[in-house]
């Protein structure tokens, strides 16, 4: 909404928001068309109808039935990336966004105009760092620069009313890689050696589902262990989750005397530091808990290395004994260092929902992990080996299977004796009361197939009706 000032110098002067977003003033020139000076009602008119008509020129420029200024076109993808920060970005989670983007984008595409920055040149820029970043990165990058045209796009936004140049660059195929999760029988192993003070914590991570940053962001309020809920409502400092919903999640019974431990800590929160205080959010605790896998027994393989000084000859090998001797130096030095099942701490989230699967099924592992569309918990969270599609086979046609429901072979129906597998009233085997005996029932021949055709019984209602249409048909002919 444009209004018109007056200035202490005494001129008038307007202010608008053009198609571009941008607010611009104008001083109103108080002269009339004889060269003469206007009086202070008649400027004030003359700036009502020259504001009323720049407010209609950018509202025709947001619709896109008016070219944008020149202005408008020339600004630079550096500036568009400030302007989409100071509005967006800053709202972001993430404390490495903006790092990010400034490495990848300011120097290449920053300084062109926005007209300039077209879809082939998007398309070659990330191809060019196809070489240093992963294809998941790439198209991270290419969403960022998606979002800059999309956010830029709303009215009043410096590309109001033009197409996205990012809709048309093609996304990187990205092959997933087998994320490694615990099976549920391997949680207290695992619990029982981790540090004492990270036991609660990565407790909370295989029993409820939750991040990192909410684990560390609860509040001793958010547990009610008599309603055997936690409420998740906050991520480290933050007041929001990650999908910005605060939902209650269940309290697991190996989980509750944890929680119950760490409600004597400190400060409000439930894992603090020692003196009460937040962790940090940049905290690693993935070789923490893979040095409790080792120590559990949870590895993949060990590595044989010989210690002697110069050699340094190293071997994988899937046996715990190393060889008496090095096969290279031929010294008794060669020692066995377990390699840990890669699991990271966000894993134990993975952990929580791979299990919620197997035993309960993708509906309730979706409301579990709360999640909003069940495909995330299916391609995502659902880590299932060949080991659980065959149980599922052998639950679906196994022996069990089989005793629950007995179903026809395909040679019984052919032969016709399939229906003796199904399972029959004491009414269907029961003989009609008639005056013959149960010997003189069992001593009939069977029916053939091919009888004679038994004439329908005539009743005198039938009789009735059929003479009453005749005698119509009658008196229709007549």
């Amino acid at each position: 909404m444009g209004s018109v000032m007056q200035r202490k110098n005494g001129r008038t002067v307007i202010q608008w928001t053009d198609g571009s977003g941008r607010q611009r003033q104008q001083v109103v020139i108080a002269t009339g068309q004889d060269g003469q000076p206007l009086s202070a009602r008649a400027t004030e008119q003359l700036a009502r109808r020259r504001l009323a008509e720049l407010e209609e020129q950018g509202r025709r420029q947001r619709l896109g039935l008016d070219p944008l200024r020149a202005e408008s076109l020339s600004m630079t993808f550096g500036a568009l990336m400030d302007w989409w920060w100071a509005l967006k970005g800053k709202n972001l989670r993430s404390h490495s966004a903006r790092s990010y983007i400034e490495k990848h984008l300011r120097g290449t595409l920053g300084p062109l105009p926005l007209r300039e920055v077209t879809s082939a040149r998007i398309q070659r820029l990330l191809a060019d760092k196809a070489g240093e970043l992963a294809p998941k990165s790439l198209n991270d990058l290419r969403a960022f620069v998606f979002n800059f045209f999309q956010v830029a796009r709303k009215p009043g936004g410096p590309w109001e009313g033009r197409a996205n140049p990012v809709e048309d660059v093609e996304r990187f195929k990205v092959t997933p890689r087998p994320r490694k999760v615990l099976a549920v029988d391997e949680f207290e192993q695992v619990l029982a050696e981790v540090p004492r003070r990270w036991e609660g914590p990565v407790a909370t991570g295989l029993y409820a589902g939750l991040r990192e940053g909410e684990i560390f962001g609860l509040l001793k309020e958010d547990v009610d262990l008599k309603a055997g809920i936690l409420m998740v409502w906050r991520s480290w400092e933050a007041p929001r989750t990650k999908d910005g919903k605060a939902l209650p999640v269940p309290i697991a019974p190996q989980l509750r005397p944890r929680l119950e431990a760490a409600l004597g800590s400190p400060g409000p929160l439930l894992f603090p530091r020692r003196d009460g205080s937040m962790h940090p959010s940049n905290l690693r605790l993935g070789r923490m808990l893979r040095g409790a896998l080792a120590r559990a027994g949870v590895v993949e393989a060990w590595l044989h290395r010989c210690r002697a000084p110069g050699c340094h000859h190293e071997v994988r090998s899937q046996k715990a004994t190393p060889p008496a001797r090095c096969s290279e130096c031929g010294k008794p030095t060669v020692w066995a260092k377990p390699i840990p099942r890669h699991v990271t701490f966000h894993g134990t989230r993975h952990s929580f929902g791979t299990a919620v699967v197997r035993g309960a099924g993708t509906a309730v592992a979706q409301k579990a992990l709360r999640h909003s569309d069940v495909r995330l918990t299916i391609h995502t969270y659902g880590h299932l080996d060949d080991r659980d599609i065959r149980d599922g086979i052998e639950r679906a046609f196994g022996p069990a299977a089989r005793a629950r429901n007995v179903t026809a072979s395909a040679s019984e129906l052919r032969t016709g004796t399939a229906g003796e597998l199904r399972a029959r009233s004491a009414d269907a085997f029961r003989p009609a009361e008639t005056g013959a005996s149960e010997a003189e029932n069992d001593a009939q021949a069977p029916v053939d197939a091919e009888y004679s055709e038994i004439p329908p019984l005539r009743t005198g209602a039938r009789t009735a009706r059929s003479a009453a249409s005749a005698r119509t048909r009658c008196s229709w002919a007549a």
